[in-house]
């Protein structure tokens, strides 16, 4: 079992650690210490390990020290702007026994002596916590803050009224006081919960008819409970810092199962609970257990919503503006729905009632796409729950056993593992789940039990550094998600292999890399330009929002900066491009927060002031109705 990694800290010119270490043994003031604290039970801390990786994540970059395991060094080359640091423990033959991410973090903030949990799991795969506070199966959960906010379920007697919160800094769940008159016999099924930006959680509806908000900075319930009306087994989602949207489920006490549904979106303004907004009308198919997603500003200047998923899926899903008088039907779509990078969403599985073995078929509905796009067929499952990881790829847990279903959407395909046995576990139908800000995954409720689980992906997140993306490869760490799966094609064993074309009628195809969300860095491309222009993709938040620098051939290049439905240019080229189908070329846009420079091969051919952006995704485009790009690889860096 490996030690807590300590590390010495003096913040002062350094150029290398070792110097660092000197200084601080030199000097007569001590140097400040900050703790990394290794959690997770024996399982999470390989036996052979012999060697510990550090690095941390910011704004200039990734900066990695390899340590011993008890080693005391100082960390000064380490920037005071660092957001996250990752640790990867090395075993025998240099393989990664186990790995962690904290949270976001002020690394230069930091006070002297502080703790930096880091929960160690082995890379892919889960490590047991210290159980819940109570048994629960199928509980209601959402982000709270660094943590995650439980409540209800099914217990050993029935329905639970109670809640609890997963502390991530001592990796264990403490108890929640319910406030007075919640209790319920139905417990809080049919109940949502809605993380706002400021990491409070906002519990709405469910047998209690109520809207309660939940801060995890105090682990307590710091509204008064107000009654809001009927609703159950909806959707809940932030619309700002003091706003939530709700949608779907329907207007009688559970189990809900027939009419009347809610008939339209409604709008709650925390500081005006009692007189709501009515939103749009949605189609009148009866939908339990659906999600809402944000879609982001559209190309229209206004932001979209879609509701999608659970039962009364025959009926498509809902897309909206919150200003609509009624939403746009999107046929298409299955019961089990999670995020993709661009404002697209996933969509599988059929419902857990259905005969088995399950329904594998998939689809994706793109923001502006009329209907859903049937992509590669998935196994098929029961009982299975999806989740959006940091790196672009998308997971399903539970059915027979805890068995781990990957979607990579750059290859289109779906793998399957065995992540631990059943005798581990016992079976898990439709556990409950939710992504920590470190970028684990909390698996509870998958049956009346005690026990929970975290999930580790990969350490690629917002915070990292440098991530590729070669899409013909069946390795490497990089996820390039198209916006509509639609305008990729694939040929396996040839080139080009990976084809992206934009319809007939739009402006451009994108892609997004997974990962790395930068306001100033660069996208590096290696591609051929077949038919048509390029584009790279920078600061995207949204396929409204996004900054553009353009490649058509015959016109000079240019930048675009897209908002609020516009494309405003914010500079030109003086030289017209032209592209040879036949020769790959190597594309650069690098942005800083003062300027902007375009470059093809070794030729910079645009450049120019610009005011600083907003943090985004990066990517590539094809660009121009009918343009084809061959991509060999795309590279996002600080």
């Amino acid at each position: 079992m490996w030690s807590v990694v300590r590390f010495a800290m003096r913040w002062r010119p350094a150029r290398s650690v070792a110097m660092v270490a000197a200084l601080a043994i030199g000097c007569g003031d001590p140097a400040a210490r900050v703790r990394l604290v290794a959690l997770g039970g024996p399982a999470c801390r390989p036996m052979s390990a012999n060697q510990v990786r550090v690095t941390s994540y910011g704004p200039s970059g990734e900066h990695t020290v390899a340590l011993g395991l008890d080693e005391v060094v100082a960390i000064g080359s380490f920037a005071a702007d660092t957001e996250q640091i990752g640790v990867e423990v090395l075993i025998g033959g240099g393989e990664i026994g186990a790995e962690g991410k904290s949270a976001p973090l002020a690394f230069g903030a930091l006070a002297d002596g502080a703790a930096i949990p880091v929960l160690m799991a082995p890379p892919d795969g889960f490590c047991e916590l210290p159980a819940m506070t109570e048994a629960r199966a199928q509980p209601v959960v959402a982000p709270a803050g660094d943590g995650a906010l439980v409540v209800g379920g099914m217990g050993p007697s029935g329905p639970l009224s109670t809640a609890e919160y997963y502390d991530p800094t001592t990796a264990s769940f403490v108890p929640v006081d319910v406030p007075p008159g919640l209790a319920d016999p139905q417990g809080f099924t049919g109940t949502a919960l809605a993380t706002l930006p400021d990491g409070r959680v906002a519990l709405i509806g469910g047998p209690q008819r109520v809207f309660v908000v939940f801060d995890p900075r105090v682990r307590r319930f710091v509204t008064d409970p107000t009654v809001i009306g009927p609703w159950a087994f909806h959707a809940a989602i932030a619309t700002g810092d003091q706003e939530v949207l709700v949608a779907g489920g329907c207007m009688t006490a559970p189990p809900c199962a027939g009419p009347p549904q809610m008939p339209r979106a409604v709008r709650y303004e925390l500081p005006h609970l009692t007189a709501p907004e009515l939103s749009a009308m949605l189609p009148p198919a009866l939908r339990i257990g659906a999600r809402l997603f944000d879609l982001g500003e559209q190309g229209d200047g206004r932001r979209h919503w879609l509701l999608a998923g659970g039962t009364g899926t025959a009926g498509g899903a809902a897309r909206f503006a919150l200003d609509d008088p009624a939403a746009e039907v999107v046929p298409g779509g299955h019961a089990q729905t999670a995020a993709l990078d661009g404002g697209a969403v996933l969509s599988v599985f059929g419902d857990d009632a259905a005969p088995p073995p399950g329904d594998g078929s998939a689809s994706v509905f793109a923001p502006d796409a009329a209907a859903a796009r049937t992509i590669a067929g998935a196994p098929a499952r029961q009982g299975v729950r999806l989740i959006a990881l940091e790196d672009g790829r998308v997971v399903g847990f539970g059915g027979a056993a805890m068995e781990v279903v990957t979607y990579d959407p750059t290859r289109d395909a779906w793998s399957s593992r065995r992540a631990m046995s059943s005798d581990q576990t016992g079976v898990l139908t439709a556990p409950s789940l939710v992504r920590l800000t470190d970028g684990t995954v909390l698996v509870v409720g998958g049956a009346v039990s005690a026990r929970a689980w975290l999930y580790r992906p990969s350490l690629v997140g917002p915070a990292s550094g440098s991530v590729t993306v070669v899409p013909v490869s069946d390795t490497g760490r990089g996820v390039l998600t198209a916006s509509d799966p639609q305008t990729v094609t694939r040929v396996a064993g040839q080139l080009p292999a990976w084809l992206l074309t934009t319809p007939a009628d739009a402006a451009m195809a994108r892609a997004l890399v997974g990962g790395p969300r930068i306001a100033t860095g660069s996208v590096s491309a290696f591609a051929r330009v077949l038919s048509g222009g390029v584009a790279l993709i920078a600061q995207q938040t949204a396929p409204g929002h996004a900054l553009v620098a353009e490649l058509a051939p015959g016109s000079p290049p240019r930048l675009v900066r897209l908002a609020g439905g516009d494309a405003h240019e914010l500079c030109a080229g003086t030289d017209a491009v032209a592209f040879d189908p036949a020769t790959p070329v190597t594309l650069r846009l690098a942005v800083t927060a003062r300027d902007a420079r375009l470059s093809i091969g070794e030729r910079e051919v645009l450049a120019c002031s610009i005011a600083a952006g907003e943090r985004g995704a990066w990517g590539i485009a094809s660009l121009g109705a009918g343009a084809r790009l061959a991509v060999d690889s795309v590279t996002v860096a600080r």
